[in-house]
């Protein structure tokens, strides 16, 4: 199997359970629930950290901070690894 082929198959798998598991379990493995007055805008939301063992991504919306889901970061970064694969399998192949 080429490098090209690895990380396709790297990058399709890892995007297919990325969006069916944000699809079934949500994104947001838990927040706070802080009553915020008015709708929020995309500019509120901000990366909080990253914390160390296990990985755990933190973001707020401007009022209530919440966890990402690790299903979510795994095969996120999974396709992520998965489409630098593929360019690299698509580039030493021409």
């Amino acid at each position: 199997m080429s490098l090209r082929h690895l990380g396709a198959t790297a990058f399709a798998a890892g995007l297919f359970v990325c969006v069916l598991s944000a699809v079934t379990f949500g994104v947001a493995w838990g927040g706070t629930e802080v009553f915020c007055p008015g709708p929020r805008r995309l500019l509120e939301y901000a990366l909080v950290g990253i914390e160390g063992i296990p990985p755990t991504v933190r973001y707020t919306d401007g009022c209530n901070e919440f966890v990402l889901s690790p299903l979510v970061q795994w095969s996120g970064l999974a396709a992520a690894v998965g489409l630098v694969l593929a360019a690299a399998g698509q580039a030493t192949a021409e």
